[in-house]
């Protein structure tokens, strides 16, 4: 059976993008670096942009969403994938307007729906003061017959809830964001609104608010799921590698459980991880046609 690959292009407040591939063609999570940087950081991962079918966006963030990736993405046809919410504030983008002119541009809802890749993307509100904000659960195979990987993706939020909880139950690899250190960051000297944003219910989750997290969706997972823990968008001011991973890593001990660690990057692709299938099956959804944002929906 074939694993499904998740790396984290970039992560951080200078840039984020990850990649998802499920044999075929490729998915990215947010394109917030010039397209020659992701073109490198894809070829490191052994993927390129000529695999990639669409880029699905979380919020608008300029650290989400890079002006020329989008006419880059116009140029070599690439989707953009993105919520409702978000198109008022693309507008401003030229790159966006180009991409709209060529029909490349999709939207989701908060409901479940098929990607241009085949993969099922349930989107999950976040807290954020960046406009409407997403993360994502994304189930896929990478064989007809084969078994579902599951993958969770939540960054840029200041605070977790119940919902978001049970949205990632049981997802094979769960990405979260452990932004800041609260001491490091009441530390840090900057402007008092910027330590007040951040660590404001509409920031960045801290370290310990993370861990919290973590418990919570490992409590609620069956076992031998949530094998991989990869912990994103650092602060490389406010934050420590070695703090977020013995954070990480004391949550899963806590919960009894065993999961890899691994601290995404800003400056170069990792972790680059291939997620084999696992022996449950996730719920059965039934795919129908949407005509008004070109996607597939799910109804449960």
């Amino acid at each position: 059976m074939m694993p499904i690959q998740f790396a984290v292009l970039a992560s951080g407040s200078r840039g984020n993008a990850a990649l998802i591939q499920a044999g075929g063609a490729g998915l990215l999570i947010d394109a917030g670096l010039p397209p020659r940087t992701i073109a490198k950081r894809l070829a490191s991962v052994d993927s390129a942009w000529e695999r990639i079918a669409s880029v699905l966006l979380t919020h608008t963030h300029g650290d989400h969403v890079n002006n020329s990736v989008l006419h880059w993405m116009t140029r070599q046809k690439v989707a953009l994938v993105c919520h409702e919410g978000h198109r008022s504030a693309l507008t401003r983008f030229s790159g966006f307007q180009a991409l709209e002119k060529s029909r490349l541009v999709r939207s989701y809802q908060e409901s479940p729906f098929l990607s241009l890749t085949g993969l099922r993307v349930d989107p999950v509100r976040l807290h954020h003061d960046g406009g409407p904000t997403y993360g994502f659960r994304i189930d896929g195979k990478t064989e007809r017959r084969g078994r579902w990987v599951s993958v969770g993706y939540v960054a840029d939020t200041g605070t977790w809830t119940t919902d978001m909880v049970e949205a990632l139950a049981d997802v094979d690899l769960l990405g979260v964001e452990f932004n800041h250190d609260v001491m490091l960051q009441r530390n840090s000297g900057r402007a008092p609104a910027l330590i007040a944003r951040v660590l404001g219910d509409r920031g960045h989750l801290s370290n310990g608010q993370a861990a919290e997290f973590v418990v919570a969706v490992l409590e609620r997972s069956k076992p031998g799921t949530v094998r991989h823990l990869v912990l994103l968008h650092l602060s490389q001011e406010c934050n420590r590698p070695e703090l977020a991973e013995t954070a990480a890593q004391s949550a899963v001990r806590l919960s009894g459980r065993r999961a890899a660690v691994h601290a995404a990057l800003q400056n170069s692709a990792f972790p680059d991880v291939r997620v084999p299938p696992n022996r449950r099956q996730p719920t059965v959804v039934r795919p129908s046609l949407t005509a008004r944002t070109g996607l597939m929906s799910l109804a449960g």
